[in-house]
């Protein structure tokens, strides 16, 4: 399997683990020294995103990448494009977003982790 489709696998299993909130494959998923920085400017640790999730600041219902492209340098990969996420907080209504996303996975042993994520919001999304 080439690395393309690697990583399309993996941003896939991401994004079911989010909307399921799978914490244990979550953890698998994203690196330990991992930088996740939400559309609204909020950066967060590993620790940090997981506190999050169980604050309920995240409950995604749906989220569906649009288009993407993917530029892979060793175990290095930059994913780059654009998704569209039915998402809130829990307990709240949802809102469909469109976010700008470019994420930096790189291989750890023999799997794919999410180093980093930065999402801008598509503007009257």
């Amino acid at each position: 399997m080439d690395v393309h489709a690697e990583i399309t696998i993996a941003e896939g299993e991401l994004y079911r683990a989010m909307i399921a909130q799978n914490a244990s494959l979550l953890r698998e998923l994203l690196a330990d020294d991992l930088i996740y920085i939400h559309s609204n400017g909020v950066s967060e640790s590993k620790q940090g995103y997981f506190d999050g999730l169980a604050a309920g600041l995240y409950d995604y219902e749906a989220i569906e990448t649009l288009h993407a492209q993917i530029w892979s340098h060793g175990e290095v990969v930059v994913r780059s494009g654009a998704v569209r996420m039915l998402v809130g907080e829990r307990g709240r209504s949802k809102s469909n977003t469109t976010l700008l996303i470019t994420a930096l996975w790189r291989r750890e042993a023999d799997a794919w982790r999410l180093v980093l994520r930065q999402a801008t919001r598509v503007p009257n999304s």
